[in-house]
């Protein structure tokens, strides 16, 4: 295989590898949000096509490994996209770093798309919903979301704890 060079801001897998190493999701998942192909242009639009080329190459050279880049500007380009695709916003660049690619794009977050904020990865973090965006499901509201504790439905007795510590008017009495 042969190492990538700056050319490869051009393609949108290797975007989307880039990507998947920044948000910790698998290409699948980014691609299942159908906002892959809009997020990469948006990245080449905000910052350039090299500024997207030197991430991608701190990316490789750091050996896939984003704490691992030490370019501020590469590290500020990947802060960005991975913003973007946990909250579908692109976030201000830092100045530093905005006046180094010498864009003459306005330096402000902005809201990629409509769809982007029901297609964040924020919500499959923790299996939740945007609201009123994406209902989960007739009646699920009633089972406790995956992986959290068993709560006593009403009626129901708790379990008693293993050790009862004293209430506060028992302490002391």
């Amino acid at each position: 295989m042969t190492p990538k060079t700056s050319t490869s801001a051009r393609s949108l897998d290797d975007f989307i590898t880039a990507s998947a190493a920044l948000t910790g999701f698998d290409a699948f998942d980014l691609h299942g949000t159908g906002m892959a192909g809009l997020y990469h242009e948006t990245a080449l639009e905000q910052v350039g096509r090299p500024a997207v080329a030197r991430l991608l190459d701190a990316l490789a050279a750091a050996g896939g490994d984003p704490d691992g880049i030490t370019d501020e500007t590469a590290r500020d380009v990947a802060r960005a996209i991975a913003h973007m695709w946990y909250l579908g916003v692109w976030p201000q660049l830092a100045a530093s770093v905005h006046t180094a690619l010498g864009r003459e794009r306005a330096n402000t977050p902005f809201t990629v798309s409509p769809e982007a904020y029901t297609e964040g990865l924020v919500w499959r973090t923790f299996d939740g919903h945007p609201a009123g965006a994406k209902p989960p499901g007739f009646g699920t509201w009633s089972d406790p979301p995956p992986g959290a504790p068993a709560v006593p439905r009403a009626g129901e007795r708790a379990a008693e704890p293993a050790t009862r510590l004293p209430g506060p008017r028992e302490a002391g009495s």
